[in-house]
């Protein structure tokens, strides 16, 4: 009698051990896994980033295309081609003030 007492408490006891392994287990993969908690805030996260990223090139699209349209021939803007000579070759009027600043 007390022989079988003893194999049930062991046996309990084991089955109660594998339990807690499996829930540890579980747990473990809900928190950590590659589909776990942790995984969706970091998805979530890059997704915000690459939604300012990509509101940022969309902007940076819609600017170069209005200067596209403002430098093509049926729409020439002498404003904007005074401007890109000014940036890209440096030229200067007589009416201009240029100041330099040293670093």
């Amino acid at each position: 009698m007390n022989r079988y007492l003893s194999r049930k408490n062991f046996l309990l006891n084991l089955m109660t051990f594998f339990s807690l392994l499996i829930f540890v287990f579980f747990i473990s993969h809900i928190f950590f896994g590659d589909r776990s908690v942790w995984k969706i805030f970091l998805l979530n996260n890059q997704i915000s980033v690459a939604k300012k990223e990509y509101n940022i090139l969309l902007n940076d699209k819609i600017k170069t295309s209005s200067e596209i349209n403002l430098l093509r021939d049926n729409n020439l803007d002498s404003d904007i081609i005074s401007e890109i000579a000014h940036k890209s070759l440096g030229l200067i009027e007589s009416d201009q003030i240029v100041i330099d600043i040293t670093k």
